[in-house]
């Protein structure tokens, strides 16, 4: 997509992250969004737990803890509940707010062995809502040993807990080039390059630039282009062209997240422009 000399393009996509190239764009604007995707996207988590019954080796707020942290799917969940805004002051089990998760387990004194507790025998009320790992364990019950937990898991915000932030990362980097100055370069600068094959194929080509257009760590570049490759290649960073990585913890699709950020960033702009509209006429 581009327009008015800007340019986006998704580098790079599958279930758990997203690269997308931007050109032309303001950095504080490509930052906005990054910082969004991590603070402003709502997902579902584990917020109350009420504990009927536990008497395994794990104290109530360790598992009410081990609970929140279940990472659970928000892609439909997103727009089927209301927003934290509008469930604020809301208690569960409100099922326009609430999804009701039920953990109840024994291991009879007759049983041999205990068994680990997982996120898959969570009972949850809604389907579109489950465990997007099923195998993260919560507790281990011993022979005699019993759990009862109702658990209500809501739609929050990265600003308010981490445990409702979509992405485990969330970076911009400018786009690295690199430049071949040199006709003739070195053995010595290309055995040290040789952790960059694109930059030494392309001097062998005898190519003039290389641009990398996806995540990649610059350090070992860097050194070279300052030291065995010195006046030969050189390293430098188009601030002009970005490169925004985010990555999924699973609760939410990757370029859902970019695009509820964007949401969150024009929401936010619309704001500031109604507040700035009523000042207007007013002396100080």
């Amino acid at each position: 997509m581009s327009g008015d000399g800007r340019r986006v393009e998704v580098l790079s996509l599958d279930s758990r992250r997203i690269t997308v190239y931007m050109e032309g764009f303001d950095l504080a604007l490509a930052n906005a969004i990054r910082r969004l995707s991590l603070s402003d996207v709502p997902t579902m988590a584990v917020d109350f737990a009420y504990f009927y019954d536990n008497n395994t080796s794990i104290y109530d707020e360790i598992i009410a803890h081990r609970l929140g942290l279940i990472v659970l799917s928000s892609d439909d969940a997103l727009y089927k509940y209301k927003s934290p805004e509008e469930c604020k002051g809301r208690e569960p089990p409100d099922p326009q707010c609430f999804v009701e998760i039920i953990l109840q387990e024994e291991v009879s004194l007759d049983e041999s062995q205990g068994k680990y507790v997982k996120a898959s025998d969570l009972v949850i009320s809604d389907p579109l809502v489950k465990p997007v790992y099923p195998e993260t364990p919560i507790a281990y019950l011993a022979p005699g040993q019993r759990i009862h937990v109702v658990a209500y898991a809501r739609l929050g915000r990265g600003r308010e807990h981490s445990k409702w932030s979509p992405a485990s990362t969330s970076i911009l980097q400018y786009t690295p080039v690199v430049d071949i100055l040199a006709s003739d370069v070195s053995d010595e600068c290309l055995k040290c390059l040789d952790a960059y094959p694109e930059v030494v194929e392309a001097v062998k080509k005898g190519e003039k630039r290389v641009e990398y257009r996806r995540n990649i760590n610059t350090s070992g570049l860097l050194y070279c282009s300052e030291t065995k490759c010195e006046g030969q290649v050189r390293l430098w960073y188009d601030k002009n062209r970005l490169l925004l990585t985010v990555e999924s913890t699973g609760a939410m699709r990757p370029e859902r997240i970019i695009l509820e950020a964007s949401k969150a960033l024009e929401a936010r702009a619309i704001n500031i422009e109604k507040a700035l509209e009523k000042t207007r006429g007013v002396t100080v």
